[in-house]
C-alpha cells in the first residue's frame, strides 16, 4: 500500500509541475494556442523589429520591376488583341509613359513635305521661327495627292501604295530638328479629298449614280466619308505620325465635295444610313479623337471660314460649327479674305480689306462658340498669299499679314496658322517674341480695365443687346447673350420664343446699389400683355460666359414672358 501512495504522490507531483510550465515557464513560442494575446502595453514594450535599409531598397526594386513586367505583359496582350482587330489598319500602340505635351498658343507657318524636306528651305524657315513669335510648323504628313510624305511601315498604307511619293527620307532627323529649335510640330493629314486611295480600293469612294466612280471638276475622285475603313486608315497614319513625335494632329479636308447641289444630284453614298453629312463629320472627328487619346497628341480641323457665318450646313459639305467644335481640342477656320464672295460683310472686295474681314468673320466664330458647352480653341488659318484670280484684289505683303494677326488679336485670338502654298513667308510680318508678348499683355490688360470681353463690349452693351432682342423677339440673339442650361437646342429655344404672351416694348437701365455686386443692373421694364399694360423693376445679372458677357435674367422676368411658373430658362 505504501508503494502505491508514493507512486499516486508521484504522478500528482508531475501533473502539478507540467501544468506550471505550461502555464508561464516555457518560451512564447511554444505557449499553447488558446493563450491571450499580448495587451496593448505588453505589444509596446517590445522592441521593434530592425528593417535592414539594404533589403527593403531590393524589396522595392523588386516590386517595382514585377508591376512593370505585369504593364508589358498587359500591353503585349492588349497590342495581340488589337492586331486581331485592325488588321492591316493596326498601329502599334504608344509607350507606357509618354512626355508632356501642354497645349501651346501656336503661332505657325505651313510646309510642304518638299520643303521640310530640303535642308536649305527648311533652315530658312527655322531661323525665321526662331527670329520671330513664331513657334509652330503644319508640316503636310499625307498631302493633297492622298500620299505620305514619309515612308509608312503601317500594313494598309504599304498595300495601297500611298507610299509611292515619299519625299522626307529620314523623319526622325526631321522631327529632331524641329525638337531642337523647340518648334511645335503639326501633323497635317488630308482626310476626305483623296485622289490616290479611290483609284486603289474604289469601294471606298463616293460613287456616281448608274455606276464607275464620281469625280469632281477637276477630274479628282474623292473618298466616302460614310466607309468607316476611311476612317481608321487616316487615324492609322495619324497615330503613326503622333509616335513619329508629332504634337498636334490637323484633319484637313473634313468635308463633302463642294457644289452641293451638283454632288447630290450625281453621286451616291454607300453606308450613310439615313444620316447627315454634318452628322458623318461629327461622328469622324470624335471617333478620331477617342482613338487618340493615349497617344498624347491634341487634334484639330480645318474648316471653312464661312461656316462660323453661315447657318447649319449652309454649303451642303457636312461642316457646321456647332458640331465640330466641341469634338476636338482646336478649330482652324480658313478665313481669308480671298475666299470671301463680293457684298460678303459689306465689303465690295473682301480681299482688299483684310483686316475688316478677319473682324468680322472671327466675331461671328466667337459667337459661335459662346452658346457650347465646351467649344474648341479657335486659331484661323490667315492669307499670306495675292489671290491674283480676285477681281479687286490687293497684293499681299507683310503689311497685309500684320494687319489680319492684329484683327485676331483684338478679339483676344493670340493664336494664327499663316498660309502661303509655295511656303514662301515675309519676315517683317511677325513681332520678335518679346514684342509679341507685350503686345498681347498690353491688349488684355486694356480689355480688363474697361471690363469688356472678347467683342469689346461693356456689361451694360451686353444686357443692351439682350434686352433689344428680347424686344424685337430675336430668338436666335436671344439664345446666344441668355445665360441658360447647355442641354437646351437652338430649336427648345426657338419654340420657347414663340409661346411668349407678354411683349417687353420699352426699358431702362441703371447702376446697381453700390452694396450690390458691379455685375447687377437695375432695369425698368414696361410691358404689354393680355391683362393690360404694366411696369415692373427688376435686377438683372451680367456674367462672363465663354469670354463673352452674357445676362442671367431673374426668374419672374421670364415667367411673366409667358405668364406661367413653369418656365425651364428660370
Amino acid at each position: 500500500m505504501k508503494r502505491h501512495q508514493w507512486a499516486v504522490k508521484i504522478i500528482f507531483a508531475v501533473l502539478i509541475l507540467g501544468v506550471a510550465i505550461f502555464s508561464g515557464c516555457l518560451p512564447k513560442t511554444l505557449s499553447r494556442p488558446e493563450q491571450p494575446p499580448a495587451t496593448a502595453l505588453e505589444q509596446t514594450e517590445e522592441e521593434p523589429q530592425e528593417v535592414d535599409p539594404e533589403e527593403e531598397r531590393k524589396r522595392r526594386e523588386l516590386e517595382a520591376r514585377l508591376e512593370e513586367q505585369r504593364r508589358l505583359e498587359a500591353r503585349k496582350r492588349r497590342e495581340e488583341e488589337l492586331k486581331a482587330e485592325l488588321g492591316p489598319f493596326f498601329v502599334e500602340l504608344p509607350p507606357l509613359e509618354n512626355a508632356p505635351n501642354p497645349a501651346v498658343k501656336a503661332k505657325g507657318i505651313y510646309l510642304t513635305g518638299h520643303t521640310a524636306a530640303n535642308p536649305k528651305r527648311l533652315q530658312e524657315l527655322l531661323t525665321l521661327v526662331d527670329e520671330t513669335e513664331l513657334n509652330a510648323m503644319v508640316i503636310d504628313v499625307k498631302n493633297d495627292h492622298g500620299l505620305m510624305t514619309y515612308y509608312s511601315e503601317i500594313e494598309i498604307v504599304k498595300e495601297v501604295n500611298a507610299n509611292k511619293g515619299v519625299v522626307i527620307k529620314d523623319i526622325d532627323a526631321l522631327m529632331a530638328k524641329l525638337k531642337e529649335h523647340d518648334v511645335y510640330p503639326i501633323a497635317r493629314i488630308v482626310v476626305f479629298r483623296d485622289p490616290h486611295l479611290p483609284e486603289v480600293r474604289q469601294e471606298w469612294a463616293i460613287q456616281r449614280r448608274g455606276g464607275g466612280l464620281w469625280r469632281d471638276r477637276s477630274g479628282f475622285a474623292w473618298v466616302n466619308p460614310y466607309d468607316k475603313n476611311v476612317w481608321d486608315y487616316n487615324i492609322a497614319i495619324a497615330k503613326e505620325a503622333a509616335l513619329k513625335g508629332f504634337r498636334e494632329i490637323q484633319f484637313d479636308y473634313v468635308r463633302f465635295p463642294e457644289n452641293a447641289k451638283r454632288v447630290d444630284r450625281e453621286a451616291e453614298f454607300p453606308h450613310a444610313q439615313g444620316r447627315a453629312k454634318d452628322e458623318v463629320i461629327q461622328e469622324f472627328l470624335a471617333y478620331a479623337k477617342a482613338q487618340l487619346e493615349e497617344y498624347n497628341v491634341h487634334v484639330s480641323a480645318d474648316v471653312f471660314g464661312v461656316i462660323a457665318t453661315a447657318r447649319n450646313d449652309a454649303d451642303g459639305i457636312g461642316q457646321t460649327w456647332e458640331k465640330i467644335s466641341p469634338v476636338v481640342d482646336i478649330i482652324c477656320p480658313m478665313v481669308y479674305p480671298s475666299h470671301y464672295g463680293p457684298g460678303y460683310f459689306g465689303y465690295k472686295v473682301p480681299d482688299a480689306n483684310p483686316d475688316g474681314v478677319i473682324n468680322r468673320a472671327l466675331t461671328d466664330a466667337i459667337k459661335r462658340n459662346a452658346v457650347l458647352a465646351e467649344p474648341a480653341v479657335i486659331r484661323p488659318w490667315l492669307q499670306s498669299f495675292t489671290a491674283t484670280w480676285v477681281k479687286g484684289h490687293i497684293p499681299y505683303g507683310p503689311k497685309e499679314v500684320r494687319r489680319q494677326i492684329e484683327a485676331a488679336l483684338a478679339l483676344g485670338i493670340d493664336e494664327f496658322l499663316i498660309w502661303n502654298p509655295g511656303n514662301r513667308y515675309f519676315q517683317d510680318a511677325f513681332l520678335s517674341e518679346t514684342e509679341a508678348a507685350a503686345l498681347q499683355r498690353e491688349k488684355e490688360a486694356a480689355r480688363q480695365a474697361n471690363e469688356l470681353d472678347l467683342l469689346g463690349r461693356s456689361k451694360k452693351d451686353a444686357l443692351e443687346e439682350y434686352l433689344a432682342a428680347v424686344v424685337s423677339r430675336s430668338w436666335r440673339e436671344i439664345f446666344l447673350w441668355q445665360v441658360r442650361d447647355f442641354s437646351y437646342s437652338e430649336a427648345d429655344f426657338q419654340n420657347w420664343v414663340a409661346s411668349w404672351t407678354a411683349k417687353l416694348t420699352v426699358y431702362s437701365i441703371s447702376p446697381s446699389d453700390q452694396a450690390m455686386e458691379e455685375n447687377y443692373f437695375y432695369v425698368k421694364l414696361f410691358w404689354e400683355s393680355p391683362g393690360g399694360q404694366e411696369q415692373l423693376e427688376e435686377v438683372f445679372q451680367v456674367t462672363l460666359e465663354q469670354g463673352v458677357w452674357k445676362v442671367n435674367p431673374p426668374g419672374t422676368f421670364l415667367n411673366k414672358l409667358t405668364s406661367t411658373e413653369e418656365n425651364p430658362y428660370s
